[in-house]
């Protein structure tokens, strides 16, 4: 075999395996819910799914009716990739009503608030918060404690 048709066999193989061939896709599913803490509805949370498997985080944001819809971290796919998640939240309402945009990673956050709910919450290794999302998983609710 030639020098040359050895390349293109192996490029055409490279491509194969690449294309996913045999591999599992990462599903992704539409995600709704509400978020409550001892039965009221928390506006201004970010609710945040951490798969515990492969795909990229999903996040939300809850009205004041504490219902929230997930958006894949990149913004470009509604909802959250089926399989167990860690559950993380963020009390937005620390953060006062100004817009911060990216510079918000460098705003000192409090000035006196504290969030609504526990700080464990808030990091994805303490959440004690996790959900199975299943194919058509339609509304999660969430219920946290003060």
């Amino acid at each position: 075999m030639s020098a040359l048709r050895l390349l293109a066999a192996a490029t055409a193989m490279a491509l194969v395996a690449q294309s996913g061939c045999g591999g599992a896709k990462l599903q992704l599913t539409k995600v709704e819910g509400t978020l409550k803490m001892s039965g009221k509805p928390l506006d201004k949370i970010q609710v945040e799914f951490w798969p515990e498997g492969k795909g990229p985080r999903s996040i939300g944001l809850t009205d004041d009716q504490g219902r929230f819809a997930l958006k894949t971290d990149d913004g470009k796919h509604n909802g959250a990739v089926v399989g167990t998640h860690r559950v993380v939240l963020h009390d937005t309402s620390v953060l006062g009503d100004k817009f911060l945009g990216r510079a918000a990673e460098n705003v000192e956050l409090g000035k006196g608030k504290k969030p609504r709910f526990s700080d464990r919450y808030g990091d994805p290794h303490k959440t004690t918060l996790k959900k199975e999302v299943a194919a058509n998983a339609g509304a999660i609710d969430l219920e946290v404690a003060p």
